[in-house]
């Protein structure tokens, strides 16, 4: 008895049958090159002098802060590695405004209420009180 490989191609039917056929190529991914448009690193430095120095690589951009002199620099390079003005700007706290917290005297208080009963009687309706 002749054992047969049922999977060889002699037995797939048909004289001009190739494994290699059937199978189709699969490109591989290529890697992208890396885009930095939109991301921004962020550098904690000490000094104006160190963000004039900070190496920047092409076509990036860098944040530079300086907790010290409460400053931050964005310094930027073209794709093509030309340094962009480096640009200055200062940061200051924002804290809410103060609520007024003040006190009407029994004065004010009894005008405004004889202001609003004469509005009130203008009108005809009732007394405020």
């Amino acid at each position: 008895m002749a054992i047969t490989n049922p999977y060889y191609p002699s037995n797939m039917g048909g004289a001009n049958f190739s494994p290699y056929s059937y199978q189709t190529a699969v490109p591989m991914a290529q890697p992208q090159p890396q885009n930095n448009s939109g991301n921004i690193m962020t550098i904690f430095i000490g000094s104006e002098e160190e963000a004039n120095s900070y190496p920047v690589a092409a076509g990036t951009t860098v944040l530079l802060l300086c907790f010290q002199q409460k400053k931050f620099w964005l310094k930027s390079t073209s794709t093509s590695g030309v340094p962009e003005q480096l640009r200055e700007f200062s940061f200051d706290e924002k804290t809410p405004a103060p609520v007024a917290q003040g006190s009407v005297t029994r004065e004010e208080f009894d005008s405004l209420s004889k202001k609003i009963d004469k509005l009130i009687n203008d009108l005809g309706g009732a007394s405020n009180g």
